[in-house]
């Protein structure tokens, strides 16, 4: 199909009005190659080269989390600290969903360097979500998104929801660290819009 877009392109270009076949076949080949060179550019800016697949998430960490292909219209994120030098996120499309730890994911893209990646495709269950509200009981309540969960809060019928997994965000290691034998609790009630929060 683009071969043919592009043999029906170059052919109308060489019959322009005034111009000879030689000449024009250079020039609409010259016009070809730098529209290539700019769409090209431009595919590198924008990203769309990792696909988002089990081997995709696996291979983000060191790359820039908008060389992920495609939209994504379910995602969530906050920031974990007031110079919102890390943030992390979920991301979710076609029964694929990864956890995302992030540094310098700013407006207004939210793009970023994928620090450490937790792919959730294996582990969810129907009706559990992320959540980013959670804690170590032992330890009491941290500031969101440093214990994040995997749970069911019954469609909004529960707050509090015990995670059937948790991970301790690790920004100084670059990981998500499973927490076992210890309690967690997550508030799944919602989230404040502002104050660094997206």
């Amino acid at each position: 199909m683009l071969a043919e877009n592009l043999s029906a392109f170059l052919g109308a270009f060489t019959k322009l009005p005034g111009g000879n076949g030689a000449n024009m076949r250079h020039s609409g080949f010259l016009a070809l190659v730098i529209g290539l060179l700019f769409v090209c550019t431009l595919m590198g800016q924008t990203g769309g080269d990792i696909p988002f697949s089990s081997a995709g998430i696996g291979s983000l960490p060191g790359k820039d989390v908008c060389h992920l292909q495609g939209e994504f219209p379910k995602q969530f994120g906050l920031y974990l600290d007031d110079k919102k030098e890390h943030s992390v996120e979920s991301r979710e499309r076609d029964g694929v969903i990864a956890l995302l730890l992030l540094e310098e994911s700013l407006p207004p893209k939210y793009c970023g360097i994928v620090d450490a990646a937790l792919d959730l495709t294996p582990l969810i269950k129907k009706g559990e979500d992320p959540l980013f509200k959670c804690h170590v009981n032992s330890e009491g309540r941290t500031r969101w998104g440093h214990v994040v969960g995997l749970g069911d809060n019954q469609r909004g019928h529960k707050r509090f929801v015990v995670p059937r997994f948790a991970w301790r965000v690790n920004t100084k290691e670059k990981r998500f660290d499973e927490i076992k034998g210890e309690p967690v609790t997550c508030d799944s009630s919602g989230y404040i819009v502002g104050n660094g929060w997206y």
